[in-house]
């Protein structure tokens, strides 16, 4: 392992010709790629440019834990559900398939229903999805989506094949 400074950095970056961009919260390679791009082409060498420039953006998904002292015992002495991990039988998070819906992962659950949300932008589909509708895939615990490609300034447009 070598520790290299952010000027030798610049001039290595500066010597292949890329730019960093300004905008941190870009999703582009631009932004969160380009330094260790060339710090890796300048250990292997071979390249003048980066030949993929696409990003997989990965989303840890948020579960909201049992908080019991959250709320306050209802008639007869009984707290009512809040949070936990298991929605009727799935652990939330996990994928299903759903006849309506597709591919989903599974969220939070109301009475004999459970809510559904979109795998790519974690968009609640529905809340009212029938648990034996759904059939499980797997267990998930991350929301992943592969970013576009930007075409570059003044670069033709990319042909569909």
């Amino acid at each position: 392992m070598e520790t290299k400074q952010g000027y030798e950095t610049k001039e290595l970056r500066d010597g292949i010709g890329l730019k960093k961009t300004k905008r941190k919260m870009a999703e582009v390679f631009e932004a969160h790629c380009v330094d260790s791009w060339v710090l890796a082409n300048g250990w292997t060498g071979g390249h003048t440019y980066p030949d993929n420039k696409q990003l997989l953006c990965i989303t840890p998904l948020r579960f909201h834990r049992r908080q019991l002292h959250r709320l306050q015992f209802s008639k007869g002495g009984i707290r009512k559900p809040y949070g936990g991990t298991l929605s009727h039988g799935f652990k939330r998070g996990s994928l299903v398939k759903h006849p309506k819906w597709g591919l989903a992962y599974v969220g939070g659950c109301l009475k004999d229903r459970i809510s559904l949300h979109a795998v790519a932008s974690g968009r609640r589909l529905c809340q009212n999805a029938k648990p034996a509708d759904c059939r499980f895939l797997t267990f998930n615990t991350w929301r992943t989506r592969a970013l576009p490609l930007t075409p570059k300034v003044g670069s033709p447009a990319p042909k569909n094949l």
